[in-house]
C-alpha cells in the first residue's frame, strides 16, 4: 500500500471522528465515513490555514461475506480487466466462501483474508496503483457480499490540531444531517399533523434537530480560532 509521510493520514481524521460519534459501530461502514470526510472537507477548507487536498490510495479492494447461500450457484468477480467465476454451495461457511473466492483469484492477485465477526479479504498487488472490483451474483445465490475500499491515504499537507479537530467536528455534522435526513423525508411525506402522532419519530427528529443545532453553535465558535476566517 501506498505510504505518504509528508502529509495527515486519513485515518487520523477518521479515527477523531469515531471518537465523536461513538454511539454508532462504523465497522465495516468506510465508505459511509468516507462520504462524512468528503462532505467535511466542502465545510471546512475555506476555513483552515493549510490545504485541504488529499490522495486517497486506490491500491486495494475490500471484500466482506456477510452471508452463506440460500441456493447453490457461481457468482462472478471481475477485478480490472479480470473476470473470475467461483462456484459455491449451500454448505459453505462465510469462511469457506472466502477461502474458495481466494483459491480462484490468488494466482493473480494477492489475497490476505481476516476472520473475524465476518470474513474480510483485501485485495492487492504489486505495481497496480487502481484496482476495482465488481460482484454479480450470477445465478442469485442470494449471497450476502459487501465491496468498498479502505479509503486510506494522506492529506497532502501536515494538518495542525486545531484542523484535524475542525474537519472531524464538521464530519459530525454531517453524520447527524444524515440521522435526520429520512425523518424529515417522513415529515415531509406524511404532513406535520400525521408525523406528530408518531411518538418514537418526533423525540428522535427532536433529539437530532437539537443536537445539529448545538454543534453548529459549536463549529462556528471554533471556526473564530483560525486566523484566516471571518465571521460574516
Amino acid at each position: 500500500m501506498v505510504i505518504n509521510s509528508l502529509g495527515t493520514l486519513l485515518q487520523k481524521v477518521y479515527d477523531k471522528f469515531i471518537i465523536k460519534a461513538s454511539d454508532e459501530d462504523f465497522t465495516y461502514k468506510q465508505d459511509l465515513v468516507y462520504e462524512f470526510f468528503e462532505t467535511a472537507i466542502g465545510y471546512s477548507y475555506k476555513t483552515t490555514p493549510h490545504d485541504l487536498g488529499y490522495t486517497l490510495y486506490t491500491d486495494n479492494v475490500v471484500l466482506v461475506i456477510f452471508s452463506t447461500l440460500e441456493t447453490s450457484g457461481s457468482v462472478t468477480l471481475t477485478i480490472n480487466s479480470d473476470t473470475y467465476t467461483i462456484p459455491l454451495l449451500t454448505t459453505d461457511t462465510t469462511l469457506g466462501i472466502a477461502n474458495k473466492i481466494k483459491t480462484v483469484i490468488q494466482t493473480d492477485w494477492t489475497v490476505i483474508i481476516e476472520n473475524g465477526t465476518y470474513p474480510v479479504l483485501t485485495i492487492t498487488k504489486s505495481g497496480v496503483s487502481d484496482i476495482t472490483t465488481t460482484f454479480v451474483d450470477t445465478d442469485s445465490t442470494n449471497i450476502s457480499l459487501s465491496v468498498f475500499r479502505t479509503y486510506d491515504g494522506t492529506m497532502d499537507e501536515n494538518l495542525d490540531i486545531d484542523e484535524i479537530e475542525l474537519i472531524s467536528l464538521n464530519m459530525k455534522k454531517a453524520y447527524i444531517e444524515y440521522l435526520l435526513k429520512p425523518l424529515s423525508r417522513l415529515k415531509t411525506t406524511l404532513g406535520t399533523k400525521d408525523f406528530n402522532r408518531l411518538a418514537n419519530k418526533v423525540d428522535e427528529y427532536k433529539t437530532y434537530s437539537l443536537m445539529l443545532k448545538n454543534l453548529e453553535e459549536e463549529i462556528k465558535d471554533f471556526r473564530q480560532e483560525f486566523y484566516s476566517y471571518a465571521n460574516v
